[in-house]
């Protein structure tokens, strides 16, 4: 067999192999993904193993170190040459390179040399190893050597290695990267005003008139020093021609310092708030059954804050800029974005997640869009709507609305109850306030629980001194039975208590219906 059928053959075997990919992905997310748990603990160690070899760097300068320190950095140099080898070996698959030449050899009857079976996988393999984070690697590494001892200097490379394990600094200096044309235009501007100023200092006073400018080298030096307003003072103008350029560069060297820094300063500030929104989606990601509110108005704020009492974890989104920074600060994980928006969605992956979403805009049409869309991602999401306009309930409820709410027309309806029947409104609102912080809470009958089969008298009810509201039965559509008579109902599977209580007193009631045997 030619060594062109070997390399032929372990390319196939290694296409084929379900380990070798498990192994190759699993190195690629410990290097490469920044979603990866390993990838973040990896990104410490390199961090920590970057800084400690910079610091013997720094001691051996004047002091006589252990050899043991040796030791350790020789083993710090083997981790980055490991390192730097296992990410040229996931920048590209060779094997699969060299199939699909192969096989686009074979489609166009053609033989192919070892050479033009080889180039394609090794042009790839090569890009990685001469983009500027691999000669970083190399230029780390190198100085290691014995025999290089004299290109020791070129360790502090190693600072630049921390820009690969921290993405917040790699997410900065991209700015660069997307505003390179204003850089670029303004290098150009820059390297035209130090040429002509040079240039004109050194016609003026190159020739003998100022000691200080022996070259035009010390001319674009004084350029340079000037325009960036530093200003050593080694080398002064001392003709009026001199000063006059002097005076034009000072001027022109601070307009296009402030230049760059409002562009930097901007795209620096835009940059730092799509890091945080990133960093809401990374905590957002991590949760699991929460609830989101979409609007943070005052029914927002009100509903947010009874849901954290009661230990819901909650997500925010609003469209106004103002609200969501005061979701923020009242503590809540919280996005500056139109929850409407179908990519939004299927960004925070809500799927299997959320045990509800709620629709509490002011606009009826925003809540409806809001519904569909999130319909779109899940059919099985629980969605709660808000109604300004009555006329609008029929339509949430056909867009997938579970529930729909009028805050203004209970507010209205209570304000009436109040005025029409004072002494029932004050009997209601003294049951709700006998106990400390009460709250009304669902309790949903399963299965496994004893109270199936049993009525009211016998399921604990009075013993945790709860009241019970009424019972939802869902067997029967859903219909609520107010305030039941307890000795002749009878419990069913999916039946929904709605009682009244304390949280400690409920919880301890739920507690007692899943292991309690009544």
């Amino acid at each position: 067999m030619t060594l062109k059928e070997r390399i032929l053959s372990a390319s196939y075997y290694l296409a084929s192999s379900k380990r070798y990919a498990k192994i190759k992905k699993r190195v690629n997310a410990i290097l490469n993904d920044s979603s990866s748990v390993e990838k973040r603990y990896f990104d410490y160690f390199m961090i920590f193993l970057v800084l400690s070899t910079i610091m013997i760097l720094i001691l051996e300068i004047k002091n006589k170190l252990p050899v043991w320190v040796y030791y350790y950095e020789a083993l710090a140099v083997l981790i980055f040459i490991v390192e730097w080898l296992a990410r040229l070996w996931v920048a590209s698959d060779a094997h699969l390179d060299i199939i699909h030449t192969q096989e686009n050899a074979e489609y166009e009857k053609r033989e192919l040399t070892l050479w033009q079976l080889l180039k394609p996988a090794l042009a790839n393999k090569g890009k990685f190893i001469i983009s500027p984070m691999s000669i970083v690697d190399l230029l780390a590494i190198l100085p290691s050597y014995r025999a290089l001892r004299f290109l020791r200097f070129l360790l502090l490379f190693r600072l630049f290695k921390i820009f690969r394990y921290t993405e917040n600094i790699n997410s900065l200096l991209r700015v660069f990267v997307e505003k390179r044309f204003e850089f670029l235009s303004l290098i150009i501007i820059f390297a035209f005003m130090v040429f002509f100023a040079s240039t004109v200092i050194y016609i003026f006073e190159g020739a003998g008139a100022n000691p200080d400018i022996h070259n035009f080298y010390d001319a674009i030096y004084w350029a340079v020093v000037t325009i960036t307003t530093v200003g050593f003072g080694d080398i002064s103008p001392v003709t009026p021609e001199g000063r006059f350029v002097t005076v034009f560069l000072i001027i022109g060297g601070i307009t296009a310092i402030s230049f760059m820094t409002s562009i930097i300063t901007t795209a620096m500030a835009q940059k730092l708030e799509m890091m945080k929104t990133n960093q809401v989606f990374y905590q957002i990601g991590k949760l699991k059954n929460f609830i989101v509110i979409c609007g943070y108005g005052k029914m927002g704020k009100v509903l947010a804050s009874e849901l954290r009492l009661s230990g819901e974890t909650v997500v925010v989104i609003d469209p106004l800029e103002a609200e969501a920074l005061q979701a923020q600060e009242d503590g809540f994980l919280a996005l500056h974005a139109d929850a409407s928006d179908t990519e939004l969605l299927d960004r925070l992956n809500l799927k299997g997640r959320v045990k509800y979403f709620v629709a509490l805009t002011n606009d009826d049409a925003v809540n409806l869009s809001i519904i569909l869309s999130v319909k779109t991602i899940s059919e099985e999401i629980i969605l709660f709507s808000r109604a300004v306009e009555k006329n609008a309930r029929e339509k949430l409820l056909l867009a997938g609305a579970k529930e729909v709410v009028f805050p203004y027309e209970s507010a209205a309806i209570a304000a009436y109850e109040h005025l029409g029947q004072p002494v029932a409104f004050s009997a209601i609102d003294e049951i709700l306030h006998e106990y400390h912080q009460p709250v009304i809470d669902e309790v949903e009958i399963t299965r496994e629980m004893h109270a199936v089969g049993k009525d009211l008298r016998r399921i604990g009810i009075k013993k945790y001194r709860l009241k019970l509201l009424g019972v939802v039965r869902r067997r029967e559509n859903d219909r609520f039975y107010f305030h039941p008579r307890k000795e002749v109902f009878m419990v069913e599977e999916e039946d929904i208590l709605i009682v009244i209580g304390t949280s400690d007193d409920i919880a301890a009631f739920k507690l007692h219906l899943h292991e309690e045997r009544l």
